[in-house]
């Protein structure tokens, strides 16, 4: 009944409201409202919002347009959709210079990445949205950061680190007072132990999760809690509980039109089916499950079904559609190649080919026609003989390839050891300049200056004289600073005895001090030191980038980010410069990209520039040590 009232307020709101910017934030306070109980028409009041605040010119409208609206097409696994109005928003943002918006939007980003597999991206962007909050002291969105970040290392297999980031984020939510973050908060806890396997754990957050999505009525956190509750009770071997618990979230996701929850329960249902010795209840939950994904083109979910989908067919004898649907596995799964896939190929064709020759003889044996019995086996022979050839010729196709691939691949390693060794004796040569300098020519040039003083003391000059001997020392004192500016340059002691990290931000940190640019750097997991041949590298790198920016973007501004997770190591220079065309990077390409890529490959990482004229440059360098 209080919901009633509650509805019956807005829609009292909207109707009351003229045509202005009240009416925009009535529709989307009725859209969050509906967003509990059916997505679609939650959908449908967030569009009207946005039709009003074009029509208005009203920035803030468009702004809680887009970062509504984002989150339905997520659930509804339109990812590339959302990505772009969540891009878009980060820019009405900026250009509303509203510090929390664009915390928000950076989240939101985050978010999309994270649902199309870019899990660098993803903590790159949860980060800057996690800064962002800090600084401002907005702690009320902590709790679902930390829940995202956690959900981004859950995608990449580091359990244990998603389980760190989420309790992290119940701690905080749970003094909070807020239902709706408690409920998702719980289920996502319960999904984590779930992974590890912790599944007594995981039912008592499902349980706890359920009751509070229960007592607010929102229909997308029960769903999930009865999906999780579904494959935790199967993990305990429940089967009739999880059966009852997937059949309820089914049913409601289809109700509120979820079809990314929809997918997820008809999978744990597959699995229940599966265990209970149904496999064509288990091809049926399969079969629609592999439906939502093609529709919605759920990549990483479409892998999985194709293989569950050839294996169910062939329980149930249907060897030809189940090859169809592992060839689609194969190919989407780019392991056509794989002796495993081969095998199995083999197998259910061969299989296929027996069941089309049983048939082939009963029928015969009815008809006694000697002639059509000929026909039949003359055909079978072809289509064994043609499927042999096209097999053969597949082998030596394969076979052709690996050979031109090995070629290349011995051609690439001799052109990286010819860089590696230009690129070790370059730094082998730079240690020995700048030590030979700070040394040997340091010292004597300090040598020096000591006898002059000492010689200024003992001898009466003439004025004159006296000033000129007075410039000569001061001229003596700029020659000593500017060779040990030099010998730094060629070597930094800070990288050699503090490591990377701290010899980057004293290059920053002098490049700001000059007042020419400003440069802010950020780094992520660097607990400890990488090898001092990577490290060397990776600072050459930055260096270079930040010349090249101090050289030729005319930016005021430039930022610099590292990002260790694993062994994945990131490294990210953006400036706000005039930028330039990347099409003609290939032939235009001057000696510091050049010197930056053969680094790169050096360490057998990927380079990419994005640049747009008058919108700045990012370059990104990725690795594996």
């Amino acid at each position: 009944m209080a919901q009633d009232n509650e509805a019956n307020a807005i829609l009292e709101k909207i109707q009351k409201s003229k045509e202005d910017t009240n009416r925009v934030l009535a529709y989307v306070e009725y859209g969050q409202y509906l967003e509990n109980q059916n997505l679609d028409s939650a959908a449908k009041y967030y569009l009207k919002a946005e039709a009003l605040s074009r029509k208005l010119n009203y920035p803030a409208g468009k702004f809680k347009f887009r970062s509504n609206y984002t989150y339905i097409l997520n659930l509804q696994g339109k990812f590339e959709q959302a990505l772009r109005l969540n891009n878009e928003s980060l820019e009405i943002a900026r250009e509303m210079k509203s510090p929390l918006n664009i915390g928000k939007s950076m989240a939101n980003i985050a978010a999309s990445y994270t649902y199309m597999g870019n899990f660098t991206n993803a903590i790159r962007f949860y980060q800057q949205s996690a800064d962002q909050f800090e600084k401002l002291g907005q702690k009320t969105f902590l709790p679902r950061l930390y829940v995202n970040i956690g959900t981004a290392f859950e995608h990449a297999n580091l359990f244990n680190k998603s389980l760190e980031y989420k309790q992290k984020a119940l701690r905080l939510a749970r003094p909070m007072n807020d239902s709706l973050q408690l409920a998702d908060i719980l289920t996502n806890l319960g999904g984590c132990l779930f992974n590890l396997k912790k599944y007594e754990q995981s039912l008592a957050y499902y349980s706890e999760g359920l009751a509070v999505a229960q007592k607010i009525g929102s229909d997308i956190f029960v769903v999930q809690a009865y999906g999780g509750l579904c494959r935790t009770n199967r993990g305990l071997k429940k089967l009739d509980k999880a059966r009852e618990f997937g059949e309820k979230g089914l049913k409601l996701a289809r109700e509120t039109g979820n079809v990314f929850l929809e997918m997820e329960c008809l999978r744990a249902l597959m699995f229940v089916a599966e265990d209970s010795k149904q496999p064509e209840l288990s091809a049926k939950y399969t079969g629609e499950a592999l439906k939502i994904a093609e529709e919605n083109e759920m990549t990483d979910h479409l892998v999985e079904l194709y293989e569950d989908y050839a294996t169910d067919l062939a329980r149930q004898n249907n060897y030809k559609a189940a090859y169809d649907y592992l060839m689609k596995y194969a190919i989407l799964n780019d392991s056509i190649q794989g002796i495993d896939v081969q095998k199995q190929l083999q197998e259910l064709d061969t299989r296929y080919l027996t069941a089309q020759k049983e048939k082939q003889i009963v029928t015969l044996e009815k008809e006694k026609q000697t002639r059509n019995t000929l026909i039949y086996g003359l055909a079978a022979g072809l289509i064994v003989l043609a499927l042999i050839s096209a097999l053969v010729y597949r082998n030596i196709t394969i076979r052709k390839q690996i050979a031109e691939n090995e070629v290349l691949q011995l051609q690439q390693e001799k052109q990286l050891v010819a860089t590696n060794a230009i690129l070790k004796g370059q730094e082998e040569e730079r240690t020995r300049v700048a030590r030979d300098l700070h040394d040997g020519l340091g010292g004597l040039l300090s040598g020096i200056k000591l006898t002059l003083n000492s010689v200024k003391g003992n001898v009466i000059l003439p004025e004159e004289s006296a000033m000129t001997f007075t410039r000569a020392l001061t001229q003596l004192d700029g020659a000593i600073s500017e060779m040990r500016r030099v010998a730094h340059s060629m070597m930094p002691e800070t990288l050699v005895r503090f490591g990377l990290i701290e010899a980057l931000s004293d290059f920053c940190e002098g490049i700001s001090s000059s007042g020419q640019l400003r440069v802010t750097m950020q780094d992520f997991g660097f607990d400890k030191r990488l090898d001092s041949s990577v490290e060397i590298v990776l600072y050459r790198i930055v260096q270079e980038l930040l010349n090249n920016v101090l050289k030729y973007a005319e930016a005021t501004e430039a930022q610099v980010q590292l990002t260790r997770v694993g062994n994945n190591v990131s490294v990210t220079v953006e400036d706000n410069g005039k930028g330039f065309d990347v099409n003609n990077l290939d032939q235009n390409k001057g000696a510091g990209i050049r010197n930056v890529q053969a680094r790169v490959d050096y360490l057998n990482g990927r380079l990419d520039i994005q640049s747009t004229p008058e919108e700045g440059t990012s370059v990104l360098i990725e690795i594996v040590v």
